[in-house]
């Protein structure tokens, strides 16, 4: 199973993460930037493309698409790579960014970069490796929206504040205003503000919903496709929806519907005051598995494909990848080359409040023992548990992880008390790292708001009641 030998590489990966000076803190910022070669966007100055949700990069705004200004008072523009990474390292603890985005012509911001003990590894992390004892709350997933996107390199997007949008047909009033409602969404959340009286920019949409006059409600191969899951921004869940994929092949007559979905961007400010000139355009053209309201798919669909703009990448298609995170924080980091050490404690964590030490050692977790004695010990363990475990799962539920394990599927509601059992089979399965997801019913039956931490300290057995937060984070990228 590709699946299996990814989780026991990257087990291997982290264990065997050795520094040459131990004392030291290895620090990282919380994102990742690169050069724009895009002439609407931020030409030739870095612009953020990656954010680690809960970083402190994070918490201090900063957002994707960001243009990075100067670094530490230094100016961007026309900086090497390797220049502007030794900008970052000036400083050992903090750095200070002057950006823009559609918010901001210009704003400073600072944080304090994440140092960890070089042999740290996190509970945000180790939550990822053991992903399969609830995959129901890490994700990592990949999808494609078949959307073309065609820009005016003559625009500079970050000069435009407000938006409206085109007059409505008085036959379509009512569905043009629902749409219209969507884009207000999906673009105020960008930093753009809807002006109906003095707009920098105008919208247009046009559609078509089409049903297939060759569609076989009884054709043999109707319902064999594999299933398509996109993310959902109002809840942050990955929902399966009526649409085939659209890198795959399809029978005319197994589709039921063709819908198609446009929108233009027409500027009136900046490159020609008092005309219409356009600068974005977007068109998607989808196949249904059945009856899909038009109005239901844009309120999904919609604010995906808007993530292009105004930094498209791919202008043929859209490829997303989302990761969603939710486990029990503790504030532990394990040392990498001996799981049961811990290596640090996050300052005002809940297990530093419960009086958890940098050098203790865990002996159990909510009656999980920490007895193994090697990666190899665990990784056996939880590669049994996986194959022993398949048949608890909800089927209809499978979907294809980005690392193309094609397999993975939630737990069935009706085995819930049976996956419990098996992850309390502490003989079999050393599932000591379900504790990342004991909220779950699944993990553990009774739901605890208290884990019990059993530790040695200097030869001594002691016993902690730590109250875990449960963290949750939700990431999209599109390319």
């Amino acid at each position: 199973m590709k699946r299996l030998t990814t989780i026991l590489l990257i087990l291997i990966a982290f264990y065997g993460t050795v520094t040459a000076q131990e004392s030291e803190s290895t620090c990282t910022l919380g994102f990742v930037f690169e050069i724009s070669n895009d002439k609407s966007w931020g030409y030739m100055e870095p612009v953020v493309v990656h954010i680690t949700p809960g970083s402190p990069a994070d918490r201090a705004g900063l957002k994707l698409n960001d243009i990075l200004l100067s670094v530490n008072g230094h100016g961007t523009y026309r900086q090497s790579f390797q220049t502007l990474r030794s900008w970052f390292a000036e400083n050992d603890d903090e750095v200070t960014l002057a950006i823009r985005n559609f918010n901001h012509a210009f704003r400073e911001i600072n944080f304090r970069k994440e140092c960890r003990h070089p042999n740290a590894i996190s509970e945000a992390q180790l939550a990822p490796v053991f992903a399969f004892y609830s995959l129901e709350d890490v994700q990592d997933r990949r999808f494609l929206i078949p959307v073309k996107t065609r820009k005016n390199e003559e625009a500079l997007f970050y000069s435009y504040r407000t938006f409206a949008f085109a007059p409505a047909d008085e036959a379509t009033q009512e569905l043009d205003e629902r749409i219209n409602a969507i884009f207000i969404r999906a673009l105020t959340e960008k930093g753009l503000t809807y002006d109906p009286v003095d707009p920098d920019f105008i919208i247009q949409t046009f559609y078509s919903y089409q049903s297939n006059s060759l569609f076989k409600p009884e054709s043999p191969t109707l319902g064999s496709y594999q299933p398509v899951w996109r993310f959902d921004t109002r809840s942050h869940r990955t929902m399966r929806l009526p649409v085939y994929d659209p890198s795959e092949a399809i029978r005319i007559e197994d589709i039921a519907f063709n819908l198609e979905f446009g929108y233009r961007f027409f500027d009136r400010k900046f490159i020609a005051p008092g005309e219409m000139s356009l600068i974005w355009e977007g068109e998607v053209k989808e196949r249904l598995t059945e009856h899909y309201p038009l109005t239901d798919y844009l309120e999904l669909n919609l604010p995906l494909m808007l993530l292009k703009f105004p930094y498209p990448g791919n202008q043929s298609y859209a490829t997303f990848e989302v990761k969603y995170l939710k486990y029990n924080y503790t504030g532990i980091s394990y040392d990498m080359n001996d799981l049961k050490s811990v290596v640090s404690v996050d300052p005002g964590s809940p297990a530093q409040l419960a009086g958890i030490l940098p050098g203790d050692v865990v002996t159990h977790i909510q009656g999980q023992p920490f007895s193994h004695k090697s990666s190899r010990s665990l990784t056996e363990g939880y590669r049994r548990f996986l194959s022993e475990t398949m048949h608890l799962r909800d089927k209809n539920t499978r979907y294809t992880d980005s690392n193309g394990f094609r397999d993975c599927m939630f737990w069935d509601v009706a085995n819930y008390h049976a996956v419990s059992e098996a992850l309390a089979d502490n003989r079999r399965y050393w599932a000591s790292f379900s504790y990342l997801f004991g909220f779950n019913q699944y993990v553990d039956w009774q739901t605890p708001l208290t884990i019990n931490i059993g530790i040695e300290r200097n030869g001594q057995t002691m016993s902690f009641a730590v109250t875990p937060e449960v963290l949750t984070s939700s990431h999209i990228l599109a390319e």
